[in-house]
């Protein structure tokens, strides 16, 4: 059974067309409600990588629940790589005095 409905997420497809959400708005000034421009927010890829770690083993749950063990697989592997970059970024960073 299919539904008419259509899914509140941009596809696959449309997502792959153009340049990345995340670099056009490093580029770009993000335009608010209120139509005023603001310089876009910089993202620190060590939170960035541990939300997405994060993120993924959530998804992973899911998938294994609902029997998608493909799914749940790549999720896994995501979650992994996600690991290591948090440990890459982490050795990456000044030590903070206290």
């Amino acid at each position: 059974m299919t539904s008419d409905r259509r899914s509140p997420l941009p596809s696959h497809d449309n997502a792959l067309a153009g340049r990345s959400p995340s670099r056009r708005s490093r580029e770009q000034p993000i335009t608010g409600p209120n139509g005023r421009q603001h310089a876009p927010q910089r993202t620190i890829p060590l939170e960035v990588a541990g939300y997405i770690e994060i993120l993924t083993a959530e998804l992973r749950m899911m998938a294994h629940a609902a029997d998608l063990d493909s799914l749940a697989y790549f999720l896994e592997m995501a979650r992994l790589e996600a690991a290591i970059q948090v440990q890459r970024l982490a050795q990456r960073m000044p030590e903070q005095s206290g």
